[in-house]
């Protein structure tokens, strides 16, 4: 999975110079995610920890302002695949995000924060916050590929939760 993720980060580095720049970040956009995930949970005062994979759907709005800078809203939903943790199932994380970016044509840098939730589909849902980093590339003026570094933090029942995830990310912009 590591790998795969190094290959799409150097695809968007080596081609972003060849292709012309498209145009303008404003508009809603729809796509999917995919990455690595490290977990490292602490509970009476052991601490456990497992790399795995993860895999989601993003929906959001950007819009630029002024002449370098866009504002964004994202929603998006993950499941997270785990085997040696201490629950007997895969978790889901919602989250809410607000983002904060810099327009160098067709790249944009960003930072990211907002509202996540983890739960594992029985109504059991915990809150924490989410805060990051990215890069979306646009391949055309519909298509933007881009990768995304965020950790959620959790904190219940004595138990804190850090999830740190590196994502690759494709979504159509309408």
């Amino acid at each position: 999975m590591k790998s795969l993720i190094r290959s799409g980060l150097l695809v968007i580095f080596t081609t972003a110079p060849s292709i012309a720049a498209a145009e303008g970040w404003t508009g809603f956009y729809a796509g999917g995610q995919f990455g690595t995930i490290e977990t490292e949970m602490t509970y009476y005062g052991r601490t456990i920890s497992e790399d795995s994979g993860t895999y989601g759907l993003i929906a959001g709005y950007n819009h630029s302002i002024g002449n370098k800078i866009v504002l964004g809203g994202e929603l998006n939903v993950d499941k997270l695949n785990y085997t040696e943790m201490p629950f007997a199932h895969d978790l889901m994380t919602r989250r809410v995000k607000a983002r904060l970016g810099y327009d160098l044509g067709s790249v944009l840098l960003y930072g990211t924060y907002g509202y996540s939730e983890i739960g594992d589909g029985t109504g059991e849902n915990e809150d924490g916050t989410a805060v990051g980093f990215g890069l979306d590339y646009k391949v055309n003026d519909s298509l933007v590929l881009g990768a995304e570094w965020l950790r959620d933090s959790y904190e219940f029942e004595g138990i804190e939760m850090d999830i740190t995830s590196l994502r690759i990310r494709l979504a159509y912009q309408f």
